[in-house]
């Protein structure tokens, strides 16, 4: 598994350029500000102080967290930004193959051909083509994060579906809070599925029970950043700037199925290739056959109805079908694009691999080692970045005046949206008479000596939000925004 893994992340360390992908600079203006907040132990890291020219931005309060704590234990190793970029995009995939074949393995066996099962999932997995999309397209450094954390949790599920043990709860509990931190939308897509889980699997009420109280816990775990992003999103301009975002990405449902190994835009959506993956298609149709036409064990009949439940409902919500629940669930338009939920059928269709043995043909080790191999190089075209590599000047991005938003998630409701200059003074005097000296600036606290002659109006350049408290002379005072 960490063999074939390494294959796909060849390309990016070829060059010591950076790959072009749609996320890439905004990843790496965010990494920045973020190991600047915990140099000023900003600890949990909420307010990026240098970004939005200066006047900073509530960007953590709302961003998943998992990528920029990974990226800035690198930069405090001495590696730069492109180099920490590629090494935590690495760590995501080879953390996502060992998790899925551990939870894999803990899952199949002791039947008889568990390990190869356990093999062929984690290949599939792996080898997804809109996992390399996530990756090598898009640059989604927090959604590659959920793919590793997923499994995780089920590995945890499975070995405390066995014996209940303070290990595994709190293994279970912490892969939960770090799906939770690592992406917004895919991470509650994957711990609902977490929840069907247990209901589908669990061997008893008390394993039922067990495994939802461990996903809870882990739940409250990650609840300093979800809590704070639900209740404080209302402070944004996210809803206004998104709420029809999601009308353009609705693919054509054919496309899904039709393998796209010229990267042609006939079957993109957005610039995205959705495709399933040949080999996965195959392993759908045979879990329709070997449901109806074979003579599955109870285990292996509950794997297949559970996955195609999940397909089904992809397809689903990715489809212009769904349109209706689109326009009328506020929440749901959050996911910004339907096919996010490719990730739900990359899970669900690695699941489904195993009906592959069920033919004594696959069962042979030649075959089953073809198999293996065909599913891994089918899906090389996608190993290389499509959009080339680029030179980047790092200082620019620790320095990076924009906001790494889109579409004014984090733009706040005091201000006029996002900032466009720099302001001539930090800090200035706009109503009395007085004098400012020694402006010291950390990213969540501002620190000045203030000569006043009169009473005085201070004005500093920085963007207002509820957490934001003004000291003077070691009492409170007040705020107008």
């Amino acid at each position: 598994v960490l063999g074939v893994s390494t294959l796909p992340l060849i390309s990016i360390f070829s060059t010591p350029q950076f790959p072009h992908v749609h996320d890439g600079i905004v990843h790496l203006a965010r990494m920045a500000a973020y190991f600047k907040a915990l140099q000023d132990f900003q600890i949990p890291v909420r307010w990026a102080g240098d970004l939005n020219y200066g006047y900073g931005m509530p960007l953590f309060n709302f961003i998943y967290h998992v990528p920029y704590v990974s990226s800035a234990l690198f930069i405090f190793l001495g590696f730069g930004l492109v180099s920490t970029f590629k090494i935590v995009l690495t760590l995501s995939f080879i953390l996502s193959g060992v998790f899925m074949f551990a939870f894999a393995k803990a899952f199949f066996n002791p039947s008889a051909d568990g390990d190869k099962k356990a093999l062929l999932v984690t290949v599939f997995y792996q080898f997804a083509p809109f996992r390399f999309i996530e990756m090598f397209v898009r640059g989604s450094l927090g959604e590659v994060y959920t793919y590793a954390f997923f499994p995780a949790i089920l590995f945890g599920l499975i070995m405390l579906f066995r014996k209940i043990s303070i290990p595994y709860l709190v293994i279970t509990a912490f892969a939960t809070a770090l799906l939770i931190l690592s992406h917004n939308a895919l991470s509650l897509t994957f711990f609902g599925i977490c929840v069907l889980f247990i209901l589908f699997f669990a061997k008893s009420r008390k394993n039922i029970a067990w495994g939802l109280i461990v996903l809870f816990i882990g739940l409250m775990l990650s609840s300093f950043y979800w809590i704070p992003a639900i209740f404080e999103h209302k402070y944004t301009y996210g809803d206004l700037f998104m709420k029809d975002l999601f009308r353009s990405h609705f693919p054509p449902i054919q496309n899904f199925f039709i393998p796209n190994f010229t990267n042609t835009k006939f079957l993109q959506t957005g610039g995205i290739s959705v495709q399933f993956g040949l080999f996965h298609v195959v392993a759908i149709i045979l879990g329709f056959y070997a449901l109806f036409k074979k003579k599955l064990e109870a285990k292996d009949k509950q794997i297949v109805i559970f996955s195609l439940i999940l397909i089904g409902f992809s397809l689903f919500v990715m489809s212009n079908f769904s349109l209706f629940l689109w326009e009328r669930i506020s929440f749901l338009r959050q996911f910004q694009f339907s096919w996010r939920f490719l990730g739900v059928v990359a899970f669900a269709t690695s699941l489904l691999s195993i009906n592959f043995l069920s033919f004594k043909l696959f069962t042979k080790k030649w075959v089953f080692v073809t198999l293996i191999f065909f599913a891994v190089v089918i899906t090389s075209y996608y190993w290389k970045p499509p959009l080339g590599f680029d030179t980047i000047d790092e200082k620019y991005y620790w320095n990076y005046p924009l906001n790494t938003t889109y579409f004014g998630e984090t733009d706040v409701i005091w201000s006029a949206g996002a900032a466009t200059s720099y302001p001539k003074k930090r800090v200035e005097v706009i109503g009395g008479k007085a004098t400012i000296a020694d402006f010291k600036k950390k990213s969540n606290k501002h620190t000045f000596s203030i000569d006043a002659q009169t009473d005085s109006q201070i004005v500093d350049h920085t963007q207002y939000f509820h957490g934001w408290r003004v000291s003077v002379d070691g009492n409170s005072a007040p705020i107008e925004f």
